[in-house]
């Protein structure tokens, strides 16, 4: 009796592996389903969508303006970056990369007629402008690059600068953006240092500064006569020494 009932348990125990063997070998039924878009379809890489673009990074649509060029304008750095064209009866602003100001302003001179294109965009004091992308002047076509240099070279020697404050330099916008000296110097200030410098700064003060003076890139054209810049590391008034950088 004792025998039997102990092969019965023994078949019992393999029966029930093999049970367990089958379902664990046993193809499933939920296949994973295929990557959206259907066979053949590989996934948006990241940073895109089904749509095309990220949204918010539309594409710029480019036009074409004709017409002569009326006059060159500076920036509030002296640096001229935008001229006037007439268009028909329209006066229109086109801003240009600064490193195109001497190619533009020897090929594209004055009354000059050309052809631009480029698109409508903001201008720093928020007024709309036409965005040059290449313009076309008796056959010679002068196209957008980016500089091959920094504004600001990393190598470039720090100098001692001294001078009288004449006023404050401001930007188009009218905000405080350094300072203006008798010897046309103009000293940069961080945001920071002009909200906690100002109450200490007037006109006829002298200052001493230690700092970087601005070398743009080769082919940016500054207006005649225009300020050295400072960028400052360190500046002192009243026999104070402050940090700047």
């Amino acid at each position: 009796m004792k025998s039997q009932i102990k092969k019965t348990a023994i078949t019992a125990c393999f029966a029930l592996m093999s049970i367990v063997t089958f379902a664990q070998v046993r193809p499933t039924d939920n296949v994973p389903a295929p990557p959206a878009g259907g066979p053949g379809e590989m996934p948006a890489r990241p940073g895109r969508h089904r749509g095309g673009l990220e949204p918010g990074r539309a594409l710029k649509v480019l036009t074409s303006l004709n017409g002569k060029v009326i006059a060159y304008q500076t920036n509030d750095r002296y640096i001229y970056n935008r001229f006037t064209l007439q268009n028909g009866n329209q006066v229109i602003t086109v801003r240009f990369p600064e490193q195109l100001g001497k190619q533009l302003m020897s090929t594209a001179a004055k009354g000059k007629s050309v052809t631009v294109k480029g698109f409508t965009d903001n201008g720093p004091d928020g007024v709309n402008v036409f965005q040059m992308v290449s313009l076309l002047v008796d056959g010679t076509q002068i196209a957008d690059t980016p500089p091959n240099i920094p504004i600001v070279p990393v190598n470039a020697p720090s100098g001692t600068f001294t001078g009288k404050i004449n006023d404050f330099k401001r930007d188009q916008g009218g905000a405080i953006r350094g300072l203006s000296l008798d010897n046309k110097i103009e000293i940069d200030l961080p945001p920071h240092a002009v909200e906690q410098l100002q109450p200490l700064l007037k006109a006829g003060d002298k200052v001493k500064v230690t700092g970087i003076k601005d070398t743009p890139p080769s082919g940016v054209a500054f207006e005649t006569g225009a300020p050295t810049t400072i960028h400052p590391e360190t500046i002192e008034i009243n026999g104070q020494t402050y940090l700047l950088r």
